[in-house]
């Protein structure tokens, strides 16, 4: 009884439908793909990566869920700025199917950031990232050279930057060499055309100093001074850098790794040009004190041979020997009158040593009646003692002598 029932139930079943994977796929496609148009969703940036066509694949994610999305390079819009992994976005988009994977995604037409709050956030992840790994130590920024030969300016070509910049080293006649060397400054591209610039300049040594610079924008128009890909190009550059980026009060992360940061483009070319211009002021003010210091020794000069020119060389010849011939005689007078004075002095000396060696001379007492008594050696006797009777002696007067014997001594 239980196998006819059975046999009754199964042939009263409808023959189930065989499908292939491609067929159901193909219904899963046209379902959704018909179903699901023109829709905007916000969601988180997750896994974002390129290819060579410039094709963006990324999820968007949320706390309990995952949505594959592509972003053809056909529809981004030009300039736009691509989103970045932890970006809060809202996509326009429809659900497609990629049937070779048997995987639905949604293929976006148009991306815009959720407000200024969610891109500030994410910077600020950035660079406490970046600053964690030591890519903003003060200690490792190099100074700037004062006096550099050639400076190097990696800007966009066509930016009022480098107008700017440009006017400035004329203004200050800056003896240096300019390279500039063009990058689109916001964009898609900018990033990895910044990137590949600063490798280019730093590994051929093309300048002494660079300035990464642009002019002023929004936050989303400077996005790409603050990308990390060029965050750690200005840091391994081997070439000194200027952060010139934007106005005063923006700050992107080129600014924390580069060796010096200027407000503006304008700054960062005051910055080069004023050394130079300093040098050349003051050359020019050492130049003006020589020229000055020559004229006036040419001026002396002139007036001095003015006094020799050949109608006048007689006269001067006189005028400047006859005050010679007036001191030589007026010094041979006084000579003379010295030596007159010191030959005065000399005679009346030499008088008074006469008449003093006269008075004190022997013979001086002779003139007055004396005589000298002498014996036969001459030696002159002023006693009686040693004498004996018998002795010989000399007697001289003024005009004479005799010799005597000593007959008799009384003491």
């Amino acid at each position: 009884m239980d196998e006819p029932c059975q046999n009754r139930y199964a042939d009263a079943m409808p023959t189930p439908l065989v499908l292939t994977v491609s067929q159901l796929t193909a219904g899963i496609k046209e379902l959704l793909e018909t179903g699901f148009t023109d829709l905007i969703i916000e969601g988180e940036v997750s896994g974002l990566a390129s290819t060579s066509g410039k094709n963006l694949y990324f999820s968007l994610k949320d706390e309990n869920a995952l949505l594959t999305v592509v972003w053809f390079s056909s529809a981004s819009r030009p300039g736009a700025t691509p989103p970045a992994d932890g970006d809060r976005v809202r996509v326009w988009g429809r659900i497609s199917v990629y049937e070779p994977q048997g995987q639905y995604q949604l293929v976006v037409s148009r991306v815009e950031a959720l407000g200024i709050g969610d891109i500030l956030a994410r910077l600020e992840r950035l660079k406490k990232k970046l600053e964690s790994e030591g890519l903003f130590d003060p200690q490792k920024r190099r100074s700037i050279p004062p006096y550099p030969r050639v400076i190097g300016l990696v800007t966009s070509s066509s930016g009022a930057a480098l107008q700017d910049m440009l006017r400035i080293f004329l203004q200050h006649n800056v003896p240096a060499t300019v390279r500039i060397f063009p990058v689109p400054v916001q964009g898609q591209e900018a990033p990895t055309k910044i990137v590949q610039m600063l490798n280019y300049v730093s590994t051929r040594k093309l300048a002494d100093v660079l300035i990464l610079g642009r002019g002023g924008g929004s936050l989303e128009d400077l996005l790409a001074f603050s990308d990390e890909s060029v965050v750690r190009a200005v840091a391994s550059c081997e070439i000194p850098v200027i952060s010139a980026v934007g106005h005063e009060t923006d700050s992107p992360l080129t600014a924390w790794a580069a060796d010096q940061r200027t407000p503006t483009p304008t700054a960062a070319a005051e910055l080069l040009a004023r050394p130079w211009a300093v040098l050349l002021q003051t050359l020019h003010q050492l130049r003006n004190e020589m020229l000055s210091s020559l004229h006036w020794r040419l001026d002396r000069a002139q007036a001095a041979l003015r006094d020799f020119r050949p109608e006048r060389l007689e006269e001067t010849f006189r005028r400047l020997v006859q005050p010679r011939y007036q001191r030589l005689d007026d010094a041979k007078e006084t000579l003379v009158h010295r030596w007159k004075e010191r030959l005065f002095q000399l005679r009346s000396r030499l008088e008074i040593a006469g008449a003093t060696l006269s008075a004190l001379s022997p013979w001086s007492v002779l003139d007055r009646g004396w005589a000298l008594v002498s014996t036969e050696s001459g030696s002159l006797v002023t006693s009686s003692q040693g004498l004996a009777p018998g002795d010989s002696l000399w007697v001289k007067w003024k005009d004479s002598q005799v010799r005597v014997e000593v007959k008799e001594i009384h003491r």
